[in-house]
């Protein structure tokens, strides 16, 4: 588990004595353990440096200054992040030592806030990587049945918590309504159930509701008679009749239309089941699963979905947990996607380094698992050397292709570069030139602010 913020080792490093005692009261003050030093050297003398959490340090220093220390600790290997504070607003300076493996670079005088803010962010950032490198030692000790169940990998509390409810709704002939955000798992889940229900032996069918307009859909669920409409020129049976003891999972649930809403209501109850065109029913026996990402509720009231659909749907709420809920299971499903990508590709499995790792855990991954499986395809796809590519996450990869435009497009690159010169130097104004006040006001990092700064020559003392 992450260390708890209290008991996290804070060491502060500048020769201005009165500075350093503020900084340290500051952090005291928010629980934080610190140690403090008046040069580099005396601190890279100590010999609990490598086990502290972050390092705080001046730039401008006599002796070995703030980058010469961040060099000698990436040189080191210490895990702790670097955060450097100077009263010299140099964007090229700043540019420079984030690209070198600074974690932050903040100017004086800075907001209490800002610096602490700062150091939380390193202190997860630590946090996780070693949360990483326990995992990574331990899946090298466990067998690949020990990592996770029913096909489904994740040793998370929550993930574990998940497993036990499957465990106990599979062996029930109740309708379960498997709720989570998009590329969560929820098929997967719907597949465990199955596999460990009495119906295992039968056939497993999936619907995806959004994916057919109303009519085909109907067809496609309840079948239709020769002639029941334009084309059907023979009889065919629907899913409902071909998952027949079974099980059949209905995905994106909220989009099934009022009317096909009733007709599946007649087969929840007894089983019939009327095909189109066709005033005889058939009779299944099946267990249907639902899925969604929506809040069904709200879809009641909004009059997409009739309330006692909704009541009988959700007789077994399971909710499957998003990704950044589990971020200590990102180890096992790297390891896992890494394997199965480089069999896809026909080459050996690459090795990933520390810092690919830190990146996908401090990524949201608003896709989930299917964003981390398609990420490390590409990670795979791009491999060197017997090492995996770069990370490159959604938002990374859509702006890249915004901006690799095609010949004769370049109109358009330009346009969108002077809007987002245009909207910096707005922010930059609006905040009289401080860049952590106009990061947050342009919704980007402050690495990302100062890389746009430096790129488009703006310096921020002709703002302030």
């Amino acid at each position: 588990m992450s260390k708890p913020l209290q008991k996290s080792l804070i060491v502060v490093i500048d020769d201005d004595e009165a500075a350093r005692t503020s900084l340290a009261q500051l952090l005291t003050l928010r629980r934080f353990d610190v140690r403090t030093f008046s040069s580099g050297e005396a601190a890279l003398a100590w010999s609990d440096l490598p086990d502290c959490d972050v390092i705080v340090s001046d730039i401008k220093m006599p002796g070995m200054n703030g980058e010469e220390l961040l060099a000698e600790v990436i040189r080191r290997r210490f895990m702790a992040p670097v955060i450097l504070i100077t009263g010299h607003g140099d964007v090229s300076m700043a540019v420079r030592c984030l690209k070198s493996g600074a974690y932050d670079f903040i100017e004086k005088p800075f907001d209490n806030e800002v610096i602490l803010a700062s150091v939380r962010r390193a202190v997860e950032k630590v946090s996780l990587s070693r949360e990483a490198n326990e995992l990574r030692r331990r899946l090298t000790l466990c067998s690949g049945d020990e990592v996770g169940r029913f096909g489904l990998i994740g040793r998370s509390r929550v993930m574990q918590d998940l497993f036990d409810q499957i465990e106990n709704v599979a062996k029930s002939r109740a309708i379960i309504l498997i709720h989570g955000e998009t590329g969560s798992g929820k098929e997967l889940v719907a597949k465990a159930i199955h596999n460990n229900s009495p119906r295992a032996a039968g056939p497993y069918i999936a619907v995806n509701a959004a994916a057919l307009p109303e009519s085909m859909l109907e067809s496609e669920l309840f079948g239709h008679a020769r002639g029941a409409f334009t084309g059907a020129e023979s009889a065919r049976d629907g899913k409902l009749v071909a998952a027949s003891g079974g099980t059949l999972l209905l995905d994106e649930v909220e989009s099934i239309s009022l009317k096909a809403q009733a007709q599946l209501l007649r087969v929840l109850e007894d089983g019939q089941v009327f095909p189109l065109g066709r005033d005889v029913s058939r009779t299944v026996d099946l267990r249907v699963l639902t899925a969604t990402k929506m809040d069904l509720s709200q879809a009641v009231r909004q009059g997409l979905m009739r309330e006692d659909f909704f009541h009988r749907i959700m007789v077994l709420p399971i909710r499957v947990p998003a990704l950044r809920e589990r971020l200590e299971d990102i180890p096992l499903l790297v390891s896992h996607f890494l394997r199965q990508a480089a069999d896809r590709n026909g080459i050996p499995v690459p090795r990933i380094s520390e810092e690919t790792l830190d990146a996908l855990m401090r990524y949201s991954w608003p896709g989930n698992v299917r964003e981390l499986k398609h990420a490390i395809e590409r990670m795979v796809i791009t491999s060197r050397d017997g090492w995996a590519g770069p990370f490159q996450n959604t938002e990374d990869a859509t702006s890249s292709r915004l901006l690799s435009v095609p010949p004769g497009a370049g109109r358009l690159k330009d346009a969108l570069e002077a809007t987002e010169k245009q909207a910096i130097i707005e922010g930059l104004k609006v905040n009289d030139g401080e860049v952590s006040a106009t990061a947050l006001y342009l919704g980007i990092s402050r690495r990302a602010l100062y890389e746009r700064m430096k790129k488009y020559e703006l310096e921020r003392s002709d703002f302030g």
